[in-house]
């Protein structure tokens, strides 16, 4: 990603004068004539809310030609620099490049404008590229409650590997979630972006909602999560299950370690399937493991809600891919 070294100067009155510019191109405030504070509208600061860690920058919102990022008077992160990071202009925040590639993270320069608004200017020089082997999860989730799922939604965007989101309908699903307001994008979308921020998260996040007919091997080849190739591709694929009084499936973490450990060339990745309330069905979980080539595996024996297997169940594999990234980038090349 390029980002411009050129600096804006705010706009000034003809004559006027608040700013110096050192040749290290660097924004310096002359202290006597420093912008004062504008009026914002008033708009109620939700003080219970939950932080943001990272300012979130969208591709669209960046000036093409010199790299900076205005952020208007109403911008829940205009508030959150001015008001809860108490920023003023010519301080320095960490921000964040949303990109499919990984994103890059950089400092910027706060410059405060006459209309209330914020602009970010990024500073030469502290650009921080990501890895290129990002570890990639998709978790595919049978529709819960719209309780469930309005709190699921930035908790499942907030782990930097969570990279889709499926949607699906299982036979025990409630008919009334599936005309849920939470599956609509103008309702997860907003939630998602939270989440992204508060897990300082640069990877956008795809979201598939596929209600229309019950889960099937017939789905899951059409959201391409079925390995069509009978070969091992590296990504594990992960049917999350109690098991019965006679079987008992193998841990999570060592189900991923195995199979992402057969391909050691490819970006360590993960499916992870997790049913509805009531669980699944003999006949879907004969679909995931028989037909689609998906593992059954455990988080343990207690029966767990579905926001509490979610949180664990993402957690436990994000973690383990962590490991198989590391593993395969101190391994020797060849």
């Amino acid at each position: 990603m390029l980002l411009s070294t050129q600096i804006p100067r705010p706009a000034l009155p003809s004559g006027a004068s608040r700013c110096t510019w050192r040749d290290s191109g660097e924004y310096q405030p002359m202290p006597s004539l420093q912008y004062c504070r504008p009026q914002l509208p008033p708009v109620d600061i939700d003080e219970s809310a939950p932080a943001i860690n990272l300012i979130l920058i969208k591709p669209t919102e960046r000036s093409m030609n010199t790299g900076a990022v205005d952020l208007g008077p109403n911008d829940e992160r205009t508030w959150h620099i001015l008001y809860r990071l108490n920023k003023t202009t010519g301080d320095i925040i960490a921000v964040g490049f949303v990109d499919t590639l990984g994103g890059c993270k950089c400092k910027a320069v706060v410059l405060q404008r006459q209309n209330g608004g914020v602009r970010l200017v990024p500073k030469p020089g502290t650009i921080v590229m990501p890895s290129i082997r990002l570890p990639e999860i998709t978790l595919l989730l049978a529709v819960p409650c719209p309780a469930c799922l309005k709190y699921l939604w930035p908790v499942m965007a907030s782990f930097s590997a969570v990279t889709r989101i499926v949607i699906v309908r299982a036979k025990r699903s409630n008919p009334e979630f599936i005309i849920s307001k939470a599956l609509q994008p103008s309702v997860y979308e907003s939630m998602i972006e939270k989440g992204m921020s508060q897990g300082s998260c640069l990877r956008p996040i795809r979201v598939d909602i596929c209600l229309e007919e019950p889960t099937s091997g017939r789905l899951l080849e059409r959201l391409g999560l079925v390995n069509n190739d009978n070969k091992d591709d590296g990504t594990a694929r992960i049917f999350l299950d109690c098991g019965d009084d006679y079987t008992t499936p193998a841990p999570v973490r060592d189900v991923v370690l195995e199979q992402c450990k057969k391909r050691s060339d490819e970006v360590p990745s993960a499916i992870l399937a997790i049913g509805p309330e009531k669980g699944w069905t003999d006949k879907e979980r004969n679909t995931f493991i028989k037909e689609c080539g998906f593992k059954s595996a455990m988080l343990g024996s207690s029966v767990l809600r579905v926001d509490a297997t979610v949180m664990s169940g993402v957690g436990i594999v994000s973690a383990a891919l962590d490991e198989c990234q590391k593993t395969i980038e101190n391994s020797p090349r060849a």
